[in-house]
């Protein structure tokens, strides 16, 4: 065992003595000898001088901000073992004439992320055994006929991102066993049914955001083993069911980023073995009853962000029996009107994620479910009976839900493997977190839940919250009666709180009302005694206030003075009048 040890240790240190400058030397996931350049700052030639002979992959690359600047020379003439070759990041501008000779055993080559301009067949003369070539984001231009004609096993071609507008004739002359060819972001603009007569053998075409506005129906007789088609983010604006009439083997169509707005009868009746259907982002409106008929091995369809508001129910009468994943994601869809339909698909995933939805109704949803996704929505409560049984998996993220109250929902939730609710509005309050906090010890769907008001308790898990420290309602009142109850029975601070309100309320009032009762009782009066005043010198103000307890009265009479011809208004309320009185009865028993 130690032997064995001992050899394991000098074989790594072989390595590591025979390893390039900046690069790290050791075997890979499959046991391979590899050498590993990703430090960068190369410049100049490509040089390989010290590595080791039995190398079997080697990688050169460079991070974003130390890239490479390499130029290609035959650099390779002693490492006739190497299986893989991988120089990007490094600013090559072009490849060499029988740079590859010698590397017979070599399958794969990733050039991508340089700046190659042109690729011609002298390039890769000697790769005899090359079965994958990626040539991605790099500045080519064009492919000249016959370009990879030397390449006899290549099975896939990765030539996106680049600046290719045409495919000619014959360019991939001599390559039948390919398979998977990349052609994604090119400005292609046309597909040429010549281009395509020497790959009948050919599985997969990717031709992404290559500014397509037509299908060409003569190309796809050369395709007809074709399984899978990706034309996304192009510009088609119509399909016709003639365009995949030839393509009987097709499993796999994405069409999405397109300009579609409806599909017509029989779009897709030839595609008998269509598995899945991508007509996503478009902006379809509306899907003919027939658009998928006879296609009866689809399995998923994607529909999502479109401009869908309702479906006839009998629109996938034909795939009721296979359709397991219908995806509506972003369309403003109108759930009464597609109850139907809902209820009869044999769904397991439906996806409703940002659809608008405020309200759902009761037996929506088809009992085979398994997945539903209504996050994003405006939903604000749920009634227990709208989920089905079989769910294994439900998104109620970033909907309006302030608590959940309705005790089925509650329980329906929690007996689902996978439920997500966070990025809702928790209002950990008294009239709205109580049946949920009531859960949490047993459930760790509720333990994660972050309150969002009020402010107190913002950001909060409610696993961290007791029910003594919930404040009164912050909005509104509760959702139903039932929970209002189950409040005031286990809340004796609102009740409390409540009782104090009302009787504060009540000694306001009746402050009020007594202050205004005073206020009138002893409202200032003005008297100008005019009744008092003589018209002569012999008028006289006669007091009439009894002085003693007894029925004896004094009575005096006080003579105006004769001079003055002017007559005195007094102005006096009911307390300075009686105080007058009180004075002159003094005055008068003084007289006395």
């Amino acid at each position: 065992m130690e032997l064995r040890h001992l050899f394991v240790i000098s074989i790594l240190w072989q390595l590591s003595a025979a390893c390039m400058n900046k690069c790290t030397c050791s075997p890979d996931s499959r046991g391979r000898n590899s050498v590993i350049c990703k430090e960068g700052g190369y410049v100049g030639p490509l040089n390989l001088e010290g590595i080791d002979r039995n190398t079997e992959v080697l990688i050169i690359s460079a991070p974003e901000n130390n890239m490479n600047s390499l130029t290609m020379v035959p650099a390779f003439t002693e490492l006739g073992r190497l299986e893989e070759i991988h120089i990007t990041r490094s600013n090559i501008p072009q490849l060499g004439d029988r740079f590859f000779h010698a590397l017979g055993n070599l399958s794969v080559l990733n050039l991508s992320q340089n700046n190659i301009t042109q690729v011609i067949d002298r390039n890769f003369i000697g790769l005899v055994k090359l079965k994958e070539l990626f040539l991605d984001d790099n500045s080519i231009v064009s492919l000249p006929s016959g370009t990879f004609s030397a390449l006899k096993e290549l099975r896939v071609l990765s030539i996106q991102r680049n600046r290719i507008n045409e495919l000619v004739h014959s360019v991939f002359l001599h390559v039948k066993q390919l398979r998977v060819v990349k052609l994604s972001g090119n400005p292609l603009r046309e597909l040429h049914i010549e281009a395509f007569r020497d790959v009948r053998e050919l599985r997969s075409l990717e031709c992404r955001g290559c500014a397509l506005t037509d299908m060409n129906k003569q190309i796809h007789p050369s395709l007809s083993h074709l399984n899978h088609l990706d034309l996304g983010d192009n510009h088609l604006r119509y399909i016709e069911k003639e365009d995949f009439q030839n393509l009987r083997s097709l499993k796999y169509l994405k069409l999405d980023g397109n300009k579609l707005t409806h599909l017509k009868e029989y779009t897709f009746s030839h595609l008998s073995e269509l598995r899945k259907l991508n007509l996503a982002k478009n902006a379809i409106t509306s899907v003919s009853v027939s658009a998928v008929e006879n296609v009866n091995n689809l399995t998923e369809l994607d529909l999502s962000y479109n401009q869908i508001v309702a479906l006839k129910s009998n629109v996938f009468d034909s795939i009721v029996e296979n359709l397991l994943i219908l995806n509506l994601n972003g369309n403003p869809i109108d759930l009464s009107l597609m109850k139907f339909l809902l209820k009869k698909l044999k769904l397991r995933e439906l996806r409703l994620r940002q659809c608008g939805i405020f309200v759902i109704n009761e037996n929506v949803f088809s009992s085979t479910l398994i997945s539903l996704d209504l996050s994003k929505n405006y939903l604000t409560a749920l009634d227990g009976n709208v989920l089905p049984d079989s769910l294994y998996y439900l998104d109620l993220s970033y909907n309006k839900f302030k608590g959940i109250a309705n005790a089925d929902l509650l329980d329906t939730i929690e007996n689902i493997n996978v439920t997500l609710l966070e990025g809702n509005p928790w209002s950990c309050d008294l009239c709205f977190i109580v049946p949920m906090i009531n859960r949490v010890n047993r459930s760790a769907i509720f333990r994660n839940i972050i309150c969002s008001q009020p402010y107190v308790v913002e950001g909060k898990k409610l696993e961290s919250l007791d029910r003594n420290q919930l404040s009164w309602c912050t909005s509104g009142a509760y959702t139903t009666g039932a929970n209002f109850f189950s409040i005031t029975e286990h809340s004796s601070i609102g009740i409390i709180a409540a009782g104090m309100s009302v009787c504060l309320l009540f000694f306001i009032l009746l402050s009020v009302f007594g202050m205004i009762c005073y206020s009138k009782r002893h409202a200032a009066k003005y008297y100008t005694h005019e009744d008092k005043l003589a018209n002569t010198q012999d008028s006289i103000f006669e007091n009439q206030s009894p002085l003693f307890c007894d029925d004896r009265e004094l009575s005096f009479k006080f003579p105006l003075d004769a001079n003055v011809n002017e007559k005195k208004v007094a102005i006096a309320t009911i307390d300075e009048i009686k105080k007058e009185h009180k004075i002159m009865n003094i005055v008068q028993i003084e007289g006395v």
